[in-house]
């Protein structure tokens, strides 16, 4: 009797068990397809937050006023200094907090900042890492033996803050890769207004000459949208500004011309960063689809596709960079092996003559693409895809999940 009872216990116990393993494995396959799920969306890939190391937006605001703040952007610069106290940076941080900008500021700087006792007092005031996000040097530095200073002042007391800096276009007489050393964020600028001498597709040959560079050092490399002065104001007798809307498109073909060079991030320096200005409406209106993209971006898996352009001007030169096809196009894979094609027009309105530009996309993998933001198909049998960018236009191609890319 007593070992019926054991075996009858041991039966009892076995079904117990395998109600509970198979109640778990259908749990943990729900959890599976729900971080399968997760993983395709921008959420996993921690948007903004690019490999962890610095947000994917950020900008600069004017030292008076709280109105940049409106788009809760996460990186925040808050204008320059020729000189700065330690109580004056720890003044900085704390009003970045009144602000709501809880977790990043870039802080003003200094030449005081290459001196270790620079970062001591801040650090015997209280401050700690978790306090700012890291420093903006000083802007357009061009020696690195005083960033390489500042970098390791400050990394000695505080090893998590960021150093960043605008480094102007790169033509010092210096190798860029001096630099690196001396900073964990490199910003590229966009100004083709404000220095007119530049094309508008400057900022995509700046970042293909120099930011390889930066990222295999490991560093992040922003686009720094041109999002003051001359570039924000509808102006009617420049084709580029006679509309608002061309405005606006003017500061989302910048940030695309920042995908397609490799940028990690967007930052726009502003003087006033209120709602309802161009610069405000041109980010606002790509902010969604940026953070649809992101997953591809964070990946960094791109290759540049071969392009024929048909009409209109065929291409520019852009130094550095050196010739630039009229319209560029690459594409992108995620980490689930998915496809996105992204092109652009690299003309303004004023070096396109106001002509569109008919173009053929090769080496495209064949299947069934959606193109994003644009309620239309594109369908590849050949290779191929045929399209029209008018100047500032971009077109993303997302191949459909079901298609297998290849053919």
């Amino acid at each position: 009797m007593k070992t019926k009872d054991n075996l009858s216990l041991t039966f009892l116990t076995s079904t117990v068990l395998l109600c509970f393993l198979i109640i778990g494995s259908f749990a943990a396959l729900a959890s599976g397809e729900q971080n399968a799920s997760d993983n395709g969306s921008s959420a996993s890939n921690e948007f903004p937050y690019p490999r962890g190391t610095a947000p994917a937006y950020g900008m600069m605001g004017w030292e008076t006023g709280t109105q940049f703040l409106t788009d809760n952007a996460t990186l925040v610069h808050l204008g320059w200094r020729t000189s700065i106290t330690p109580q004056q940076f720890v003044d900085n941080i704390n009003r970045g907090k009144e602000l709501g900008i809880s977790k990043y500021l870039a802080a003003t700087s200094g030449p005081q900042m290459a001196s270790e006792s620079f970062w001591k007092d801040v650090r015997d005031m209280g401050v700690t890492d978790d306090d700012f996000s890291g420093v903006y040097f000083p802007d357009e530095e061009g020696n690195p033996a005083t960033l390489i200073a500042m970098y390791t002042a400050m990394k000695q007391y505080f090893p998590n803050a960021v150093a960043g800096d605008y480094l102007g276009d790169m033509e010092t007489g210096l190798d860029d890769e001096e630099f690196i050393p001396g900073l964990d964020v490199s910003y590229f600028t966009t100004y083709t207004k404000f220095h007119p001498e530049r094309p508008h597709a400057w900022v995509y040959g700046n970042l293909i000459a120099n930011a390889p560079d930066w990222k295999n050092a490991g560093k992040t490399v922003y686009v720094t949208a041109e999002a003051f002065g001359q570039a924000i104001e509808v102006n009617a007798s420049d084709p580029d500004l006679s509309t608002a809307k061309k405005v606006a498109d003017r500061h989302e073909s910048q940030i695309v011309m920042g995908i397609l060079g490799g940028a990690q991030g967007v930052f726009s320096y502003a003087y006033k960063y209120a709602e309802n200005t161009p610069s405000y409406t041109g980010w606002a209106s790509f902010k969604p689809k940026y953070e649809q993209i992101w997953p591809w971006i964070m990946e960094g898996n791109r290759t540049l596709l071969a392009t024929n352009v048909t009409s209109g001007r065929t291409g520019i030169t852009s130094d550095p960079g050196g010739r630039i096809d009229a319209v560029t196009a690459y594409i992108f894979t995620d980490a689930d092996g998915r496809k996105l094609v992204a092109s652009s027009s690299m003309l303004d309105f004023t070096e396109a003559d106001c002509t569109e530009n008919n173009a053929t996309i090769t080496g495209v993998p064949g299947g069934t693409y959606d193109v994003l933001w644009e309620n239309r198909t594109v369908t590849v049998t050949d290779g191929t895809i045929k399209d029209t960018w008018e100047p500032y236009e971009y077109h993303f191609y997302q191949l459909r999940r079901n298609d297998t890319g290849t053919g």
